[in-house]
């Protein structure tokens, strides 16, 4: 009888804790998801790569949500794979926005698919973030509903060119890609490193991203580099293409040093090039190189635990890529945590265009009705491939 005395107590008192608890169940269980769609590549040539960013997403996702999600919202990622088609990442952004519970869109990566999302979200008026460094003529349009995560190719070029001074250069060959961001890129390098005086010879000879060997055209570059004798070769390129390029002109005898763009900063690139790539020389995004940034660098911290959770979760370190998508991701936490009251489109952009001093992988974030690009030139570091490793590189009184 006791013993049935004190289970039906402890009983009692476990439904009367459940019905007090109850409305809280209740509550947060009534908080609908914040969507948000991500369209990107997750097939074809770009593949491996933005497969590093759904992993780095969805692993900052988890995170956000043990954490207590946005304000007892969880956050959820609605994503699609546009295949690599332009058509296919239209129907996805289209998609997107007629679903009325889907807050914002992340991606695509690729610059050709971008510029048609990006007139979508202007025409349907939600938020589009973009990973990949976009042509200036697109960013130049200041659409009010699309927001870029990495620096743009005026702030690439420029630093750059602070490479090349520091360096002591005073005539640099471009070798472009024949697509509008490495196209883009040698244009802008141009200009900057004229303005400081460096002779800069873009050459007429170009290459497709598809090609596998560029000895044709080095071959009549050859004669350019020693007439002119010039102090460094710009492989302006992006992916496969960058290694081929340097082994190629190492395979010719030409022992020029080369200078490369920040998509040289990514494992695969030496694993390519293998001995060849040795002292190629580029300018690229912190997390590049996490475990070489100054100590009072305030991202550092971040850019650290990033990389040991990637590590712990996915035996791979973060690259620049996985730091653009730990980015976007808390910039859109960030974002949802100002919006007050019921968060529509409009409250979210909003919240986004003031965002500032946000601390993240890449660097500090600021953005404005005016200024869309969120980060600066500060915020890149100079690389070198030394030992089959990157290594940052310093010159005194330049940042």
């Amino acid at each position: 009888m006791k013993a049935f005395s004190k289970f039906g107590v402890v009983t009692i008192l476990f439904v009367l804790c459940f019905i007090l608890a109850w409305p809280l169940f209740a509550s947060a269980a009534a908080k609908a998801p914040y969507k948000i769609g991500v369209n990107l590549e997750l097939t074809g040539p770009w593949a491996e790569i933005t497969k590093t960013v759904k992993m780095a997403m969805a692993m900052e996702v988890e995170r956000i949500n043990a954490q207590g999600g946005v304000d007892g919202h969880p956050l959820e990622l609605v994503i699609e794979d546009n295949g690599f088609e332009q058509g296919r990442a239209a129907a996805i952004m289209n998609k997107f926005t007629r679903a009325k519970d889907i807050l914002a869109v992340v991606g695509p990566f690729e610059d050709p698919l971008q510029a048609t999302t990006r007139a979508i979200a202007e025409r349907e008026q939600i938020t589009n973030i973009i990973f990949c460094p976009s042509n200036p003529m697109v960013r130049g349009l200041k659409q009010r509903w699309s927001f870029n995560i990495a620096q743009s190719d005026i702030v690439v070029s420029q630093k750059l060119v602070d490479l090349c001074l520091a360096r002591g250069y005073k005539k640099i060959l471009v070798f472009p890609g024949n697509w509008p961001l490495a196209l883009s890129l040698a244009k802008y390098f141009k200009q900057f490193g004229e303005e400081k005086g460096i002779k800069v010879i873009v050459s007429q000879e170009t290459h497709n991203p598809t090609d596998i060997d560029m000895t044709p055209q080095l071959i009549k570059l050859k004669p350019i580099i020693e007439k002119e004798k010039v102090d460094a070769f710009y492989a302006c390129t992006g992916g496969p293409p960058g290694p081929i390029i340097v082994k190629n002109l190492r395979a010719l005898g030409i022992k020029t040093p080369v200078l490369g763009t920040h998509a040289f900063g990514f494992g695969f690139i030496i694993a390519l090039g293998g001995a060849a790539m040795e002292g190629v020389e580029f300018a690229a995004g912190k997390p590049v190189v996490p475990y070489q940034l100054d100590k009072d660098d305030p991202v550092q911290p971040i850019v650290i635990d990033f990389d040991k959770r990637m590590q712990a979760r996915y035996g791979q370190g973060l690259d620049q890529i996985a730091g653009h998508a730990h980015d976007a991701t808390w910039l859109v936490y960030d974002a949802l945590k100002r919006c007050e009251g019921k968060v529509t489109r409009a409250q979210f952009r909003d919240a986004l265009e003031n965002t500032k001093g946000f601390k993240a992988c890449h660097g500090i974030y600021n953005y404005s009705p005016t200024d869309h690009d969120g980060l600066s030139k500060k915020d890149m570091v100079f690389i070198r491939i030394e030992g089959g490793k990157f290594k940052r590189i310093t010159f005194v009184g330049t940042k």
